[in-house]
């Protein structure tokens, strides 16, 4: 098996393994937030991503900007799987995108993104 260039650009050796533990969904419920930080002081978890349109997304951004040490990417965020929590896009409320559902919340399931969604819709 061929090392991976990586190992040595972070200071490992061709022989080290290194295990990352991602935490999904963040912001998607306010205790995510919390169970992020502290899995995250106690060294369980390396990085995470935040989900935009939900509610909590504002107090992720402010817990991140306490924490800049924090590794926190972006989860891209095209459907809304939940029956009775939901959340739609925030870059547009145009229906011809074919993101939103009749509710104009994200659709709960993949298919109808792939067969709607709309690359030429301004957004």
């Amino acid at each position: 098996m061929t090392p991976n260039p990586l190992l040595k650009k972070l200071g490992y050796s061709d022989s080290d393994r290194l295990v990352i533990i991602h935490a999904d969904d963040i912001g998607m419920c306010h205790a995510s937030i919390q169970a992020y930080k502290d899995l995250w002081n106690f060294g369980t978890i390396t990085s995470g991503a935040v989900m935009v349109p939900c509610a909590w997304f504002p107090a992720v951004a402010q817990m991140c900007r306490e924490n800049p040490e924090m590794d926190m990417g972006v989860h891209a965020t095209l459907n809304a799987e939940w029956d009775s929590y939901r959340w739609g896009p925030i870059s547009t409320r145009d229906q011809s995108t074919g993101l939103m559902d009749a509710d104009g919340y994200f659709h709960q399931e993949r298919n109808p993104v792939y067969e709607n969604g709309s690359m030429s819709s301004s957004v």
